[in-house]
Protein backbone atom coordinates (compact mmCIF):
# COMPACT_ATOMS: atom_id res chain seq x y z
CA UNK A 1 0.00 0.00 0.00
CA UNK A 2 2.11 3.40 -1.00
CA UNK A 3 2.42 6.01 1.46
CA UNK A 4 -0.27 9.34 0.69
CA UNK A 5 1.76 12.24 -0.11
CA UNK A 6 1.85 15.32 2.15
CA UNK A 7 -0.33 16.93 -0.67
CA UNK A 8 -3.10 14.55 -0.74
CA UNK A 9 -3.73 15.00 3.48
CA UNK A 10 -4.46 18.89 3.00
CA UNK A 11 -8.39 19.48 2.88
CA UNK A 12 -10.08 22.87 1.90
CA UNK A 13 -13.29 24.31 3.38
CA UNK A 14 -15.74 24.26 0.72
CA UNK A 15 -18.73 25.50 2.86
CA UNK A 16 -18.47 28.28 6.09
CA UNK A 17 -20.30 26.56 8.85
CA UNK A 18 -20.51 28.24 12.38
CA UNK A 19 -21.66 27.31 16.00
CA UNK A 20 -25.26 27.41 16.86
CA UNK A 21 -26.76 30.30 18.03
CA UNK A 22 -28.24 30.50 21.39
CA UNK A 23 -30.84 33.08 21.28
CA UNK A 24 -31.15 35.75 24.05
CA UNK A 25 -33.14 39.01 24.93
CA UNK A 26 -29.87 41.03 24.43
CA UNK A 27 -30.08 43.87 21.98
CA UNK A 28 -27.55 46.58 20.65
CA UNK A 29 -27.44 50.18 18.79
CA UNK A 30 -25.06 52.27 17.09
CA UNK A 31 -23.62 54.47 20.15
CA UNK A 32 -21.67 56.29 17.95
CA UNK A 33 -24.44 58.69 16.27
CA UNK A 34 -26.46 58.91 19.54
CA UNK A 35 -23.23 60.09 21.45
CA UNK A 36 -22.41 62.36 18.07
CA UNK A 37 -25.62 63.99 18.45
CA UNK A 38 -25.56 64.65 21.88
CA UNK A 39 -22.24 66.14 21.52
CA UNK A 40 -23.57 68.70 19.19
CA UNK A 41 -26.61 69.28 20.82
CA UNK A 42 -24.68 70.50 23.51
CA UNK A 43 -21.77 72.51 21.80
CA UNK A 44 -24.87 73.89 19.70
CA UNK A 45 -26.96 74.97 22.56
CA UNK A 46 -29.88 73.29 21.90
CA UNK A 47 -31.23 72.63 25.45
CA UNK A 48 -31.03 76.29 25.92
CA UNK A 49 -33.29 76.73 22.08
CA UNK A 50 -35.36 73.50 21.87
CA UNK A 51 -36.04 72.50 25.63
CA UNK A 52 -37.81 75.85 26.39
CA UNK A 53 -40.65 74.88 24.18
CA UNK A 54 -41.93 72.12 26.37
CA UNK A 55 -41.84 72.55 30.47
CA UNK A 56 -44.22 69.82 31.06
CA UNK A 57 -44.31 65.81 30.31
CA UNK A 58 -41.36 64.00 28.73
CA UNK A 59 -38.55 66.30 28.26
CA UNK A 60 -38.17 67.52 24.56
CA UNK A 61 -34.72 67.67 24.49
CA UNK A 62 -34.73 63.55 24.87
CA UNK A 63 -37.18 62.99 22.38
CA UNK A 64 -35.45 65.95 20.01
CA UNK A 65 -31.86 63.94 20.99
CA UNK A 66 -33.19 60.17 20.31
CA UNK A 67 -34.91 61.68 16.66
CA UNK A 68 -32.13 62.93 15.30
CA UNK A 69 -30.27 60.04 16.31
CA UNK A 70 -32.35 57.46 14.64
CA UNK A 71 -33.03 59.85 11.34
CA UNK A 72 -29.21 60.06 10.69
CA UNK A 73 -28.88 56.20 11.43
CA UNK A 74 -32.08 54.04 10.05
CA UNK A 75 -34.13 57.39 8.78
CA UNK A 76 -37.44 55.32 8.61
CA UNK A 77 -40.84 56.76 9.50
CA UNK A 78 -41.89 58.95 12.97
CA UNK A 79 -43.45 55.72 14.33
CA UNK A 80 -40.71 53.81 13.68
CA UNK A 81 -38.45 56.01 15.74
CA UNK A 82 -41.12 55.85 18.19
CA UNK A 83 -40.60 51.91 18.22
CA UNK A 84 -36.51 52.42 18.43
CA UNK A 85 -36.94 54.96 21.23
CA UNK A 86 -39.17 52.88 23.44
CA UNK A 87 -36.48 50.00 23.41
CA UNK A 88 -34.92 49.69 26.91
CA UNK A 89 -31.53 50.41 26.29
CA UNK A 90 -32.69 53.25 24.39
CA UNK A 91 -34.64 54.80 27.28
CA UNK A 92 -32.03 53.95 29.35
CA UNK A 93 -29.66 56.04 27.85
CA UNK A 94 -31.83 59.06 27.36
CA UNK A 95 -33.24 58.38 30.90
CA UNK A 96 -37.12 58.35 29.22
CA UNK A 97 -39.85 56.03 30.65
CA UNK A 98 -42.25 54.06 27.58
CA UNK A 99 -44.51 56.14 26.13
CA UNK A 100 -47.01 56.43 23.22
CA UNK A 101 -45.95 57.23 19.94
CA UNK A 102 -48.09 59.97 19.42
CA UNK A 103 -46.37 61.64 22.21
CA UNK A 104 -43.35 61.20 19.49
CA UNK A 105 -46.00 62.80 17.01
CA UNK A 106 -46.65 66.06 19.20
CA UNK A 107 -43.12 66.88 19.58
CA UNK A 108 -42.89 67.00 15.74
CA UNK A 109 -45.69 69.03 15.31
CA UNK A 110 -44.15 71.32 18.10
CA UNK A 111 -41.09 71.84 16.72
CA UNK A 112 -42.77 72.78 13.20
CA UNK A 113 -45.04 75.54 14.72
CA UNK A 114 -41.91 77.18 16.19
CA UNK A 115 -38.90 76.13 13.32
CA UNK A 116 -38.56 79.85 12.21
CA UNK A 117 -37.31 81.00 15.68
CA UNK A 118 -35.52 77.65 16.45
CA UNK A 119 -33.71 78.42 13.04
CA UNK A 120 -33.07 81.38 13.30
CA UNK A 121 -31.48 80.80 17.02
CA UNK A 122 -29.34 78.00 15.51
CA UNK A 123 -27.91 80.28 12.93
CA UNK A 124 -27.09 82.50 15.84
CA UNK A 125 -25.07 79.21 17.55
CA UNK A 126 -23.52 77.86 14.17
CA UNK A 127 -21.90 81.62 13.77
CA UNK A 128 -21.12 82.21 17.24
CA UNK A 129 -19.25 78.41 17.04
CA UNK A 130 -17.55 78.68 13.51
CA UNK A 131 -16.11 82.26 14.29
CA UNK A 132 -16.36 82.77 10.22
CA UNK A 133 -14.38 84.94 8.45
CA UNK A 134 -17.03 85.05 5.25
CA UNK A 135 -20.56 83.69 4.63
CA UNK A 136 -20.47 82.81 0.99
CA UNK A 137 -23.76 80.82 0.50
CA UNK A 138 -24.91 78.04 -2.09
CA UNK A 139 -28.43 78.03 -2.14
CA UNK A 140 -30.56 75.28 -4.01
CA UNK A 141 -34.50 74.01 -4.25
CA UNK A 142 -35.96 70.76 -5.00
CA UNK A 143 -39.06 68.61 -4.73
CA UNK A 144 -40.55 66.05 -2.77
CA UNK A 145 -43.68 63.84 -2.96
CA UNK A 146 -46.29 63.71 -0.43
CA UNK A 147 -48.43 61.13 -0.27
CA UNK A 148 -51.46 62.03 2.52
CA UNK A 149 -54.45 64.46 1.92
CA UNK A 150 -54.03 66.48 5.02
CA UNK A 151 -50.51 68.69 4.35
CA UNK A 152 -52.41 71.80 2.45
CA UNK A 153 -48.88 72.64 0.98
CA UNK A 154 -49.22 68.95 -1.09
CA UNK A 155 -49.64 70.57 -4.56
CA UNK A 156 -49.18 69.86 -7.85
CA UNK A 157 -46.20 70.62 -9.78
CA UNK A 158 -42.84 70.05 -11.98
CA UNK A 159 -41.96 67.06 -10.26
CA UNK A 160 -37.97 66.52 -9.84
CA UNK A 161 -38.67 63.08 -8.78
CA UNK A 162 -40.51 62.31 -12.43
CA UNK A 163 -43.78 61.53 -10.94
CA UNK A 164 -46.06 64.16 -12.27
CA UNK A 165 -49.27 62.94 -11.25
CA UNK A 166 -48.18 63.04 -7.54
CA UNK A 167 -49.01 66.36 -5.19
CA UNK A 168 -45.60 67.40 -3.64
CA UNK A 169 -43.69 69.84 -1.70
CA UNK A 170 -40.74 72.20 -3.10
CA UNK A 171 -37.93 72.67 -0.47
CA UNK A 172 -35.03 74.89 -0.69
CA UNK A 173 -31.49 74.87 1.33
CA UNK A 174 -29.28 77.01 1.78
CA UNK A 175 -25.91 75.80 3.25
CA UNK A 176 -22.44 77.44 3.68
CA UNK A 177 -19.88 77.11 0.89
CA UNK A 178 -16.83 74.80 1.28
CA UNK A 179 -15.13 73.93 4.05
CA UNK A 180 -17.78 74.03 6.64
CA UNK A 181 -20.72 72.78 4.16
CA UNK A 182 -23.36 73.47 7.25
CA UNK A 183 -26.51 74.07 6.10
CA UNK A 184 -27.71 77.65 7.94
CA UNK A 185 -31.63 77.75 6.24
CA UNK A 186 -34.81 75.05 4.73
CA UNK A 187 -38.51 76.58 3.92
CA UNK A 188 -40.98 74.27 2.55
CA UNK A 189 -43.20 75.74 0.49
CA UNK A 190 -46.30 74.65 -2.00
CA UNK A 191 -45.54 72.21 -4.36
CA UNK A 192 -46.57 74.09 -7.18
CA UNK A 193 -43.98 77.29 -6.61
CA UNK A 194 -41.36 77.80 -8.97
CA UNK A 195 -37.41 78.28 -8.32
CA UNK A 196 -37.88 81.91 -8.67
CA UNK A 197 -40.43 82.53 -6.08
CA UNK A 198 -39.01 80.25 -3.48
CA UNK A 199 -35.68 81.88 -3.68
CA UNK A 200 -37.47 85.20 -1.76
CA UNK A 201 -37.84 82.77 0.72
CA UNK A 202 -35.24 80.76 1.53
CA UNK A 203 -33.12 84.01 0.62
CA UNK A 204 -35.16 86.33 3.69
CA UNK A 205 -34.63 83.25 6.13
CA UNK A 206 -30.82 83.22 5.81
CA UNK A 207 -30.16 87.07 4.50
CA UNK A 208 -29.34 88.80 8.09
CA UNK A 209 -26.67 86.25 8.71
CA UNK A 210 -24.38 87.30 5.68
CA UNK A 211 -21.70 89.22 5.97
CA UNK A 212 -20.90 91.86 3.94
CA UNK A 213 -20.01 91.05 0.38
CA UNK A 214 -20.96 87.72 0.97
CA UNK A 215 -21.28 85.35 -2.68
CA UNK A 216 -24.55 83.70 -3.07
CA UNK A 217 -24.61 80.90 -5.23
CA UNK A 218 -27.81 79.39 -7.21
CA UNK A 219 -28.74 78.15 -10.31
CA UNK A 220 -30.15 79.66 -13.12
CA UNK A 221 -33.89 78.61 -12.29
CA UNK A 222 -33.88 81.38 -10.13
CA UNK A 223 -32.00 83.81 -11.73
CA UNK A 224 -34.66 86.86 -11.95
CA UNK A 225 -33.82 90.73 -11.89
CA UNK A 226 -35.51 90.97 -8.68
CA UNK A 227 -33.74 88.64 -6.95
CA UNK A 228 -30.72 89.62 -8.14
CA UNK A 229 -31.27 93.07 -7.15
CA UNK A 230 -32.32 92.07 -3.80
CA UNK A 231 -28.82 90.62 -2.90
CA UNK A 232 -26.66 93.94 -4.19
CA UNK A 233 -29.58 95.58 -1.94
CA UNK A 234 -27.82 94.04 1.11
CA UNK A 235 -24.62 94.74 -0.31
CA UNK A 236 -23.97 90.65 -1.15
CA UNK A 237 -22.87 89.37 -4.47
CA UNK A 238 -23.98 86.79 -6.63
CA UNK A 239 -22.78 84.31 -8.72
CA UNK A 240 -25.49 82.14 -11.03
CA UNK A 241 -25.69 80.47 -14.21
CA UNK A 242 -27.38 82.77 -17.18
CA UNK A 243 -30.54 81.77 -19.38
CA UNK A 244 -28.75 81.83 -23.01
CA UNK A 245 -29.92 83.98 -25.75
CA UNK A 246 -29.04 84.81 -29.56
CA UNK A 247 -26.21 87.27 -28.00
CA UNK A 248 -24.47 84.18 -26.30
CA UNK A 249 -25.11 82.64 -29.05
CA UNK A 250 -22.90 84.85 -31.09
CA UNK A 251 -20.03 84.67 -28.80
CA UNK A 252 -19.69 81.31 -28.81
CA UNK A 253 -19.63 80.83 -32.52
CA UNK A 254 -16.69 82.92 -32.18
CA UNK A 255 -15.09 80.34 -29.52
CA UNK A 256 -11.19 79.58 -31.02
CA UNK A 257 -8.94 77.80 -28.28
CA UNK A 258 -6.13 80.72 -29.00
CA UNK A 259 -8.36 83.22 -27.74
CA UNK A 260 -10.14 81.70 -25.06
CA UNK A 261 -8.10 81.53 -21.69
CA UNK A 262 -7.58 77.60 -20.71
CA UNK A 263 -8.66 77.15 -17.05
CA UNK A 264 -8.76 73.70 -16.83
CA UNK A 265 -6.69 71.16 -19.42
CA UNK A 266 -7.64 68.19 -17.90
CA UNK A 267 -11.78 68.89 -19.04
CA UNK A 268 -10.57 71.43 -21.97
CA UNK A 269 -12.41 74.34 -20.02
CA UNK A 270 -11.72 77.50 -21.82
CA UNK A 271 -13.55 80.66 -20.78
CA UNK A 272 -13.61 84.37 -21.63
CA UNK A 273 -15.22 87.27 -19.76
CA UNK A 274 -17.39 89.90 -21.05
CA UNK A 275 -17.51 93.53 -18.87
CA UNK A 276 -21.09 95.17 -18.19
CA UNK A 277 -21.73 98.28 -16.00
CA UNK A 278 -23.82 95.79 -13.57
CA UNK A 279 -22.34 92.69 -14.36
CA UNK A 280 -19.90 90.38 -15.55
CA UNK A 281 -20.35 87.11 -18.25
CA UNK A 282 -18.19 84.33 -17.87
CA UNK A 283 -18.47 82.29 -20.78
CA UNK A 284 -17.01 78.40 -20.73
CA UNK A 285 -16.23 76.04 -23.06
CA UNK A 286 -15.57 72.30 -21.61
CA UNK A 287 -14.46 69.90 -23.99
CA UNK A 288 -16.16 66.84 -21.39
CA UNK A 289 -19.22 68.35 -21.13
CA UNK A 290 -19.16 68.57 -25.02
CA UNK A 291 -19.13 64.68 -25.38
CA UNK A 292 -21.41 64.68 -22.59
CA UNK A 293 -24.10 66.69 -24.61
CA UNK A 294 -23.16 64.43 -27.95
CA UNK A 295 -23.76 60.95 -26.35
CA UNK A 296 -26.82 62.88 -25.06
CA UNK A 297 -28.23 63.51 -28.43
CA UNK A 298 -27.25 60.41 -29.81
CA UNK A 299 -29.31 58.55 -27.60
CA UNK A 300 -32.06 60.95 -27.89
CA UNK A 301 -31.53 60.05 -32.04
CA UNK A 302 -31.65 56.62 -31.72
CA UNK A 303 -35.16 56.52 -29.65
CA UNK A 304 -36.63 58.93 -32.48
CA UNK A 305 -35.55 56.41 -35.18
CA UNK A 306 -36.90 53.75 -33.46
CA UNK A 307 -40.13 55.61 -33.48
CA UNK A 308 -39.44 56.45 -37.11
CA UNK A 309 -38.85 52.46 -37.57
CA UNK A 310 -42.64 51.29 -35.82
CA UNK A 311 -44.71 54.21 -38.20
CA UNK A 312 -42.56 52.98 -41.04
CA UNK A 313 -43.29 49.11 -40.26
CA UNK A 314 -47.03 50.14 -39.92
CA UNK A 315 -47.04 51.59 -43.22
CA UNK A 316 -45.46 48.38 -45.09
CA UNK A 317 -47.88 45.89 -43.03
CA UNK A 318 -51.05 48.52 -43.93
CA UNK A 319 -51.57 49.35 -40.38
CA UNK A 320 -52.83 52.42 -39.22
CA UNK A 321 -50.85 54.97 -36.15
CA UNK A 322 -49.65 52.99 -33.53
CA UNK A 323 -51.60 54.78 -31.17
CA UNK A 324 -48.84 56.04 -28.62
CA UNK A 325 -48.32 58.76 -31.78
CA UNK A 326 -51.74 59.18 -32.28
CA UNK A 327 -53.73 62.39 -30.51
CA UNK A 328 -55.78 61.70 -27.22
CA UNK A 329 -58.63 63.37 -26.86
CA UNK A 330 -62.29 62.24 -27.78
CA UNK A 331 -63.51 65.82 -28.18
CA UNK A 332 -60.54 66.12 -31.41
CA UNK A 333 -61.60 64.57 -34.70
CA UNK A 334 -58.25 63.71 -35.96
CA UNK A 335 -57.00 62.47 -39.65
CA UNK A 336 -53.45 61.35 -40.72
CA UNK A 337 -51.20 61.76 -43.12
CA UNK A 338 -47.48 60.50 -42.90
CA UNK A 339 -44.20 58.81 -44.19
CA UNK A 340 -41.11 58.63 -43.13
CA UNK A 341 -37.36 59.03 -44.24
CA UNK A 342 -35.77 55.65 -43.70
CA UNK A 343 -36.50 55.00 -47.48
CA UNK A 344 -33.62 57.51 -48.69
CA UNK A 345 -31.00 56.89 -46.04
CA UNK A 346 -29.63 54.16 -44.08
CA UNK A 347 -29.79 53.58 -40.68
CA UNK A 348 -26.44 55.71 -39.36
CA UNK A 349 -27.30 58.50 -41.94
CA UNK A 350 -30.26 58.84 -40.11
CA UNK A 351 -29.35 58.88 -37.02
CA UNK A 352 -26.72 61.92 -38.30
CA UNK A 353 -29.49 63.28 -39.59
CA UNK A 354 -31.69 63.98 -36.77
CA UNK A 355 -28.55 64.65 -34.67
CA UNK A 356 -28.00 67.44 -36.73
CA UNK A 357 -31.53 69.04 -36.52
CA UNK A 358 -31.23 68.58 -32.77
CA UNK A 359 -28.04 70.28 -32.30
CA UNK A 360 -28.80 74.00 -31.22
CA UNK A 361 -25.44 75.03 -31.24
CA UNK A 362 -24.60 75.21 -27.65
CA UNK A 363 -23.08 71.54 -26.98
CA UNK A 364 -20.62 71.80 -24.42
CA UNK A 365 -21.56 76.06 -23.81
CA UNK A 366 -22.44 77.69 -20.07
CA UNK A 367 -22.42 81.06 -18.82
CA UNK A 368 -22.21 82.32 -15.64
CA UNK A 369 -22.87 85.85 -14.59
CA UNK A 370 -21.92 87.65 -11.57
CA UNK A 371 -21.79 90.98 -9.75
CA UNK A 372 -18.33 90.27 -8.25
CA UNK A 373 -15.27 90.23 -10.71
CA UNK A 374 -12.98 87.03 -10.28
CA UNK A 375 -10.84 85.35 -12.50
CA UNK A 376 -12.77 82.89 -14.69
CA UNK A 377 -10.85 79.74 -12.92
CA UNK A 378 -12.41 80.82 -9.39
CA UNK A 379 -15.90 81.24 -10.75
CA UNK A 380 -16.13 77.74 -11.87
CA UNK A 381 -15.20 75.99 -8.64
CA UNK A 382 -17.62 77.44 -6.69
CA UNK A 383 -20.23 76.83 -9.65
CA UNK A 384 -19.07 73.16 -9.89
CA UNK A 385 -19.40 73.01 -5.33
CA UNK A 386 -23.25 73.59 -5.89
CA UNK A 387 -23.52 70.93 -8.70
CA UNK A 388 -21.90 68.69 -6.12
CA UNK A 389 -23.90 69.36 -3.16
CA UNK A 390 -27.16 69.20 -5.42
CA UNK A 391 -26.00 65.82 -6.66
CA UNK A 392 -25.67 64.35 -2.96
CA UNK A 393 -29.17 66.19 -1.58
CA UNK A 394 -30.60 64.55 -4.48
CA UNK A 395 -29.11 60.97 -3.18
CA UNK A 396 -30.29 61.76 -0.02
CA UNK A 397 -33.81 62.58 -1.01
CA UNK A 398 -34.03 59.54 -3.25
CA UNK A 399 -32.86 57.41 -0.13
CA UNK A 400 -35.86 59.03 1.99
CA UNK A 401 -38.28 58.32 -0.38
CA UNK A 402 -38.53 55.06 1.71
CA UNK A 403 -40.40 56.84 4.32
CA UNK A 404 -41.49 59.85 2.17
CA UNK A 405 -40.91 61.95 5.39
CA UNK A 406 -36.91 62.80 5.77
CA UNK A 407 -34.61 64.98 3.89
CA UNK A 408 -30.98 63.73 5.08
CA UNK A 409 -27.98 66.58 5.41
CA UNK A 410 -25.02 66.69 6.57
CA UNK A 411 -26.12 68.08 10.43
CA UNK A 412 -28.61 66.86 13.06
CA UNK A 413 -30.68 69.89 12.58
CA UNK A 414 -31.13 69.76 9.02
CA UNK A 415 -32.00 66.30 9.01
CA UNK A 416 -35.13 66.44 10.10
CA UNK A 417 -36.17 69.99 9.81
CA UNK A 418 -38.09 69.26 6.50
CA UNK A 419 -40.52 66.51 8.08
CA UNK A 420 -40.82 68.81 11.04
CA UNK A 421 -41.92 71.37 9.05
CA UNK A 422 -44.29 69.45 6.61
CA UNK A 423 -46.20 67.70 9.55
CA UNK A 424 -47.02 71.05 10.87
CA UNK A 425 -47.99 72.74 7.96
Amino acid sequence: MSALSPAALVTTQSRLRTAQLTPNENKSFAIGTVLMVDDWYERLGLNDIIGRHKSKGIDLDALVRGMLAYKLGDNFSVLRAGEWLNSPAVLEHYELREFNSRALYRAVELLGQQRERIILELQDAILRLCHLPSTDIVMDWTSLVYYGDELKLAKYGYSRDHQPGERQLTLGVAQLAPPLNLPIGMTVEAGNLNDTAHFRTTYQQVRRVLLERSLVIFDKGANDKRNLTAIELDSNDYLTSKKLNKCDDQVFQSFAPGKWELVDKKEGVHALVHKFPSRINYYFFSSQLREDHEASLRRLAERKLQEAKDIQRSLDGGKGLPKRFRLRNPLVDASYEYQTKLAEMDEEAALRFVMEELRTGREGCFCLTSSREMPPAQALPDTRLRTRWRSSSTRSRARSRSDRSGYGLRTPFSASCCWVSSLSS
